[in-house]
């Protein structure tokens, strides 16, 4: 069956790409018919019960993007197996499977002692390591499966929001998904476009750079006056259109485009991916970014990796050149088989490999990555959407946020509960129906007006109750899709959608409708949309709220001749240009001086109260057309706003007495006709005054942040009064700084500061009020030039910049613009302080996941790596005592289980109890180091002893091959509880750094390893899944995993030895973190650091690497070692000289003071005796091995820094170093 739509989507498409009056005036025919042929209707829309929805859908298609594909299991299965390491594995365990299956299955039987047929077992270890490899594999894949899922659901939050249409001539809230092509979309500043669509009624300003790379704005104007410019001045055959002329006009809104200013009613023409934003998005398929953190653990994964690389490949040369040498007459190996002697090959090339895969942390990037995707979806769960994923991460090292005022501190929920109608006040929260009997006509029509008119906030069509009669559907299609989501265990009210309140859009502006509505009675029998269309035709000029100018107006024609211009706006600034007001007869008169005085009392008086004060005017225009030519600029259709409010009226103009004395001079009546005020300022008319409550738990969420080592300041549009009432009620201001001017500014004062004055002020700045968004833009760049992680909330189009600029920018999910949140991070969908709280922790929570995660697996790497190194090279037969499957086994516990065990853990507020690491916090802090080097200390000496001594201790007499067997089976027993128990002491990080006694240092807080046992369930499941395992390993893995029956005595042993980690874990907990710096053994480093940098595994090269940091969370170590001054800077000492360089390669900076200077001091001058502390010994060396193993985690670089040791390094110092090299 044909189509009722005959137009073709290519023609549809061909509207805008590219941009064409042509085509619509000649293919289309025009406007009006262009509507017609999509069924609709420029005022009222598509039908609310959409009957041809499904035939529309069918021709034009839906509003939403092809998702890109996740990966499927198999997929990633691949993915996880083409790493080469396991590849490499993977062909050596089939050599070695190949040569069992011919040993087997190719040679006699062997019989023992007794004439027994000693089974033939040489197959096992391949098909062991097989399966192993088969577990790694699979495990990977459903980690990466579950992490793709996980941020699909969360991509796909980032993209929904909710629009504006007019179905059956009301304004309809609807899901982006649900606009048809054939929708008029009502558009607005701050709005992003959701569709390619033809504006039909109004005008606006575009930022269309995104799509075009146009830099500069593009005003759009109404399809019908472009047509007939188009119709008028190009000739019909010719073929000039949009782009060729500049000064063509343009009433196209392409989809992705932002309003920067205007408003009006768009037709939708094309969505979905025949939109220009979705045929740009569908071919560009944007991977997941990869984070800062994740960035960063890669490099190191890379630089661990070159040193296990080098550990295998001298391992593989040793047990090599040993076999060889056992292959001579009358040695070991001399009469064995051909087959053996490729076997004995092929394990030795598997030991190698299989000491890559455990020194390989590969876990790194999958443990920053789990950690990102549970973090995002359960902050999802507090109504912290993540749109950007390195914020998340970026949250825990914030030391500032600058927070607005209304919906983020405050509840959003404003009535007018004071306020002043012409020369009468009410004070009332029951309302003011007294008052309201005794206004005039005339006043009572300016207010009224003013508030319906000048106004984007429109009636909820689907409150329940009385408005539901206001359409002819009570209810939406859709539910919102937030509420749809799965993970969402509350149902908070995101924005626009279901709304409870009877008006939608600014709450401004939602309280003066309210009043309108209950106390002036101007909607009794008739809706705002019946008002707002009957008044339409006489609307001249709309002027949008502007967060720079604080106020929005309409010009409205009264009748033939007289046009009168309605403003509303912050009280002070619309004040200061009245030069009279309105009085409750209706009679104008000036405003004296006194009567200013006593005006701008009751706005204080207000603003005392943390009340938000907007002032209502009115100005008349006596002309014949509108604009009066004096007050036109550059466009000649609409009069410029600015000369239109006027200036600020000088108070000298009111004085009127000769004298010049006012107090005395009453109030003159100046005329009562509506042409009064034409070429005088403006009337007012009245002021109210709107109470916005404080969200329950804002005061002590800033007090949170407080102890968090995070300032709070506020920054808002409200003037200094109620700035100062609000913020000293939330903790932001303290009660003994209420006249501190460094504590309190106006934006205009800050703007006016010079930079240094800023930088001096900042500081100690508490409240910005009266600000613009550039003055909040303003302040985010001095508290970043000051080195502050700064995070900002903002909900304006113009608040864009601060939030790009910001380290991580929140926006406000219910009263937020699209193009506010386009430019955020993070997404607060309840507008609510204490969510970002809620950031903080969570950001904290990733950065001590990853932090215990890495201490865990730098121990495990380096005792395995060490013990399978010695034990393969002391080993008459060249094996180690960790077999290949066994050291997978090991792998799967340090990569994927302990990444899954530590990855996911829950904040609480004890993460507050921390000051913020800073902008440059190193991975590994002292406290680490102590745990790593402690722990692998500890099971080197418990492995060491059972593998070289465990004969001795369990057996009296010279041991059969089958207890030898049990030896090693309980060394790798022993190896594994150990590292079990090492988990339980990695799950609580150190949190006494700054403590330097012992004594100070023995506290519960510090050393239970145990607290908050139940708080992560994921924990405690693999934990058991370990153990299980291991357990049923030792019993049931027989020749597989190459282990033997073990005694009693033996378990209990392995048990024993296993749980020492906890004593020795306390132990090292109570040992200062100033001990293990002035321990440091600085001339071993610098020798082991001097070989690295000469470029032997190429570490460092193109790359800027963090500089390695002993410091823990306040204190931070800064390697500077003197490369090009060798010969003489390590051979010269003067503490006292800038000079010269001080032997120990660190210096302690303190994190306790902000300041951007913060004091160096030289580690060398710590102790009486610095020959001491840089005295250098043998087991000074040992003790590097695995601080050089692990160096590339603390981010040290060949660079050099050179001071003094009085010399302070800033990080722009720092870079213009670097770039001069």
């Amino acid at each position: 069956m044909p189509s009722k739509f005959d137009i073709e989507p290519s023609t549809l498409s061909s509207l805008h790409d590219p941009k064409s009056l042509r085509v619509l005036q000649r293919e289309c025919g025009g406007i009006d018919a262009l509507i017609d042929s999509l069924a609709s209707n420029e005022s009222l829309g598509l039908d609310p019960l959409l009957p041809d929805e499904d035939e529309r859908i069918e021709r034009y298609g839906e509003n939403i993007l092809p998702l890109k594909k996740t990966a499927s299991l198999l997929r990633l299965l691949f993915e996880a197996f083409k790493d080469k390491i396991l590849i490499l594995l993977s062909v050596a365990a089939v050599i070695s499977l190949a040569l069992g299956l011919y040993e087997t299955f190719g040679q006699d039987p062997e019989h023992d002692a007794e004439g027994r047929e000693i089974p033939k077992v040489e197959w096992v270890e391949g098909v062991a390591i097989i399966v192993a490899i088969a577990v790694v594999v699979v495990v990977s894949a459903l980690n990466d499966w579950q992490k793709e899922r996980q941020f699909s659901k969360l991509n796909a939050m980032k993209d929904e929001r909710e629009v504006v249409v007019f179905r059956g001539g009301a304004k309809t809230v609807i899901s982006i998904y649900d606009v048809l092509v054939g929708d008029v979309l009502a558009v607005e500043t701050g709005d992003v476009v959701p569709v390619d669509c033809v504006l039909i009624h109004g005008s606006c300003e575009t930022d269309e750079s995104a799509l075009t790379g146009e830099t500069h704005t593009i005003r759009k104007v109404a399809a019908d006056q472009a047509l007939k410019w188009y119709n008028e001045n190009i000739p019909k055959d010719s073929e000039i259109d949009i782009g060729d002329q500049k000064h063509i006009p343009d009433p196209f809104l392409l989809s992705g485009s932002k309003l920067l200013s205007g408003m009006g009613r768009a037709l939708v023409t094309s969505v979905g991916p025949n939109s220009i934003h979705g045929k740009i998005l569908a071919s560009l398929q944007v991977d997941t970014e990869e984070t800062p953190l994740q960035m960063r653990l890669s490099n190191l994964a890379d630089g661990i990796s070159k040193f296990g690389f080098l550990a295998a490949l001298i391992l593989f040369i040793i047990l090599l050149i040993k076999f060889l040498a056992n292959l001579a007459p009358g040695r070991r190996f001399h009469d064995i088989t051909p087959a053996l002697k490729g076997s004995h090959v092929v394990d030795i090339l598997i030991t190698a490999i299989t000491v890559i895969v455990v020194a390989v942390p590969e876990g790194l990037p999958l443990a920053v990555t789990l950690a990102l995707a549970f973090a995002t979806t359960r902050m999802a769960k507090d109504f912290n959407l993540v749109r950007v994923l390195r914020s998340c991460e970026t949250m825990g090292t914030a030391t500032a946020i600058c927070s607005d005022k209304t919906g983020t501190l405050t509840e959003n929920r404003m009535r007018v509960v004071r306020g002043l109608m012409g020369n009468i006040s009410f004070d009332s929260l029951e309302g003011c129906h007294n008052e309201v009997s005794q206004l005039s006509d005339k006043l009572s029509t300016h207010l009224t007006t003013n508030i319906l008119i000048n106004s984007t906030a429109f009636e909820n069509v689907n409150e329940d109750g009385d408005t539901a009669t206001l359409t002819s559907h009570s209810t939406l299609r859709h539910q919102s899709f937030w509420s749809k989501l799965p993970f969402f265990k509350k149902k908070p009210n995101f924005g626009m959608f279901g709304s409870s309140e009877h008006f939608i859009g600014s709450k401004t502006e939602c309280a003066l409708l309210l009043f309108a509505k209950d106390d002036l009675r101007a909607l009794d029998g008739c809706s705002l949309e019946v008002i707002r269309q009957m008044q339409e035709p006489s609307i001249v000029q709309v002027i949008p709220f502007d967060s720079s100018r604080k106020w929005s107006g309409v010009v409205v024609k009264q009748k033939e001749g007289l046009f009168t211009f309605y403003i509303k706006g912050a009280s002070e600034i619309v004040l200061s240009r009245c030069v009279s007001r309105c009085t409750v007869d209706g009679t104008v008169t000036r405003i004296s001086t006194s009567i200013k005085s006593s005006l701008e009392s009751l706005i204080t008086d207000y603003a005392s109260d943390a009340l938000r004060t907007i002032s209502l005017a009115h100005r008349d225009f006596e002309v014949a057309n509108w604009p009066p030519q004096k007050y036109v600029t550059d466009d000649e259709t609409v009069a410029d706003p600015d000369l239109l409010f006027g200036d600020t009226v000088d108070d000298s103009s009111r004085n009127f007495a000769s004298n010049g004395k006012t107090d005395t001079v009453p109030a003159i009546v100046i005329q009562n006709d509506e042409s009064s005020s034409s070429d005088s300022g403006l009337t007012l008319d009245g002021i109210v005054g709107i109470q916005d409550p404080l969200r329950p738990g804002v005061p002590e969420a800033v007090l949170q942040c407080k102890k968090a080592g995070v300032t709070v300041r506020m920054v808002t549009g409200d003037n200094l009064i109620t700035a100062k009432a609000i913020s000293s009620n939330c903790n932001i201001l303290p009660k003994n700084r209420l006249d501190d001017p460094t504590a309190v500014m106006e934006g205009p004062a800050f703007r006016k500061l010079s930079e240094a004055e800023r930088h001096a002020i900042v500081p100690s700045l508490c409240v910005l009020a009266r600000s613009s968004p550039d003055d909040k833009r303003l302040l985010v760049e001095t508290l970043k030039d000051q080195r502050e992680v700064v995070a900002v909330t903002g909900d304006g189009t113009n608040d864009a910049p601060a939030l790009k600029l910001a380290d991580v920018g929140f926006s406000m999910g219910r009263s937020g613009t699209e193009v506010a949140r386009e430019a955020s991070d993070i997404i607060l969908m309840t507008d609510d302080f204490t969510a970002i709280v809620n950031a903080i922790k969570w950001g904290r929570t990733v950065s001590t996941s990853i932090r215990k995660f890495i201490q865990f697996q730098l121990t495990v790497n380096v005792t395995a790596v060490v013990l399978t190194f010695i034990s393969a090279v002391v080993s008459e037969e060249g094996k180690s005592v960790l077999t290949a499957v066994q050291l997978l086994w090991v792998n799967l516990i340090m990569d994927t289980l302990a990444a899954l065990a530590l990855a996911t853990d829950k904040p609480d507020d004890s993460f507050l109890d921390q000051k913020p690491a800073g902008r440059h916090a190193p991975l590994i802090s002292v406290s680490m180091w102590k745990m790593i080097i402690g722990q692998s200390t500890l099971q080197l000496i418990i492995t060491f002893i059972i593998y070289f001594a465990g004969e001795k201790i369990f057996f009296e007499s010279e041991p059969t091959d089958h207890q030898v067997s049990q030896i090693h089976a309980l060394t790798f027993n022993t190896f594994v509880w150990l590292q079990f128990f090492k988990l339980w002491v990695t799950r609580k990080l150190d949190e006494a750094d700054d403590l330097t006694t012992v004594k100070s240092r023995i506290t519960a807080r510090n050393l239970n390893f145990f607290q908050h046992f139940f708080r992560n369930w994921y924990f405690l499941f693999i934990a058991a899944i370990i153990g299980g395992l291991q357990i049923l390993i030792m019993f049931v893995g027989g020749a597989a995993f190459s282990v033997t029956r073990q005694t009693g005595a033996q378990w209990a042993t392995a048990l024993i030895c296993g749980a020492l980690a906890l004593p020795w874990g306390i132990l090292i907990r109570i040992i200062p973190d100033v001990w293990v710096v002035k321990l440091f053994p600085t001339r071993a480093f610098h020798f082991l650091v001097r070989i690295i940098s000469l470029g032997m595994f190429n570490l460092g090269k193109n790359k800027r690497q963090e500089p390695l940091s002993f410091g823990g969370e306040n204190t931070e170590l800064q390697y500077l070692s003197p490369f090009e001054r060798a010969k003489d800077g390590l051979s010269k000492l003067s503490l006292g000289s800038h000079e010269s360089l001080p032997l120990n390669p660190f210096k302690w900076r303190s994190r306790s003071s902000s300041s951007a200077n913060s004091t160096l001091i030289n580690l060398s001058s710590r102790g009486s005796n610095a020959s001491d502390i840089e005295r250098t010994t043998a087991t000074g060396l040992a003790t590097m091995v695995p601080t050089v193993v692990g160096g590339a985690v603390a981010g040290w670089h060949p660079d050099v820094w050179k001071a003094g040791p009085k010399e302070t390094f800033r990080e722009d110092e720092i870079n213009s170093s670097d770039s001069s090299r």
